[in-house]
């Protein structure tokens, strides 16, 4: 099943994040009442490409000042495979990110 549902767990973390504050990882889990083991691969995924960065203890996220459009990174969830443009939102306005 390509992407699954780490796309959507990477937008309810993303849109949480696009303030550019900092975020406690525990308090995203807690508000978005999702586990924090999936708020922290969500999180490190977001860092990983460019998109967002860690605090120093990495319990914390930020947004990047300049980052790649979130559209762009979750196309990398599916590997060699096309993105099937409905399982982005394409029905959901852009973000411009």
């Amino acid at each position: 099943m390509p992407g699954g549902p780490r796309p959507m767990l990477l937008w309810y973390v993303w849109m949480h994040i696009v303030d550019g504050a900092w975020h406690k990882l525990d308090e995203i889990s807690k508000q978005l009442r999702i586990p924090g083991n999936a708020v922290s691969w969500a999180a490190r995924f977001l860092s990983d490409h460019g998109m967002a960065e860690m605090g120093f203890e990495e319990d914390e996220i930020r947004v990047h000042q300049s980052h790649p459009r979130l559209e762009d990174v979750v196309k990398t969830l599916t590997g060699s495979h096309k993105s099937d443009n409905s399982s982005l939102g394409s029905s959901e306005a852009s973000t411009g990110f």
